[in-house]
């Protein structure tokens, strides 16, 4: 199909060329410079041949531009309609999923959390020490004791010390 198209365009441009100067070399011209006129009415002619062709390639590209027009309202406005459509099913689908599977599956866990650490605390056999303040040093504990383990502190400088 392109290559017709090409062929099409080549014997139009040749004809375009080729019209006016046959029509300038090949005709009997009178000898008294009554070519002049001669050549004003075929270039007339010419030129009125070109506008008409002119309007008839614009009246097809119009029809074109407007049968592209119909065929995207007729087929793509719809096929678009149709992703919107799913892509509220699919956050319908993540928020059901959400709100029946997740939710409770993490109030599970955070229950389960918040029953450790109270176990925890209550299992402890010595409440948490203070901080104690040693000249200017604070002395934090910051490990849990284990029973198996010795206890280790940690020592931090405060603030006030360079």
């Amino acid at each position: 199909m392109k290559i017709f198209f090409i062929v099409l365009a080549a014997i139009l441009a040749l004809t375009a060329i080729l019209v006016p100067l046959f029509l300038l070399f090949f005709t009997q011209w009178p000898p008294d410079y009554a070519w002049l006129p001669a050549v004003r009415d075929v270039s007339i002619i010419y030129s009125t041949m070109f506008m008409c062709v002119g309007a008839i390639l614009f009246i097809v590209m119009t029809a074109l531009i407007a049968f592209i027009a119909f065929a995207i309202r007729d087929h793509i406005v719809p096929a678009l309609e149709k992703v919107d459509d799913t892509a509220k099913t699919v956050r319908g689908t993540a928020t059901f999923v959400s709100e029946s599977v997740v939710a409770p599956i993490i109030k599970a866990a955070g229950a389960a959390a918040g029953a450790r650490a109270m176990v925890q605390t209550l299992m402890r056999r010595n409440p948490p020490t203070p901080p104690r303040v040693s000249g200017g040093t604070v002395i934090r504990a910051t490990d849990v004791e284990r029973k198996d383990e010795p206890r280790r502190v940690t020592y931090q400088p405060s603030d006030k010390e360079e």
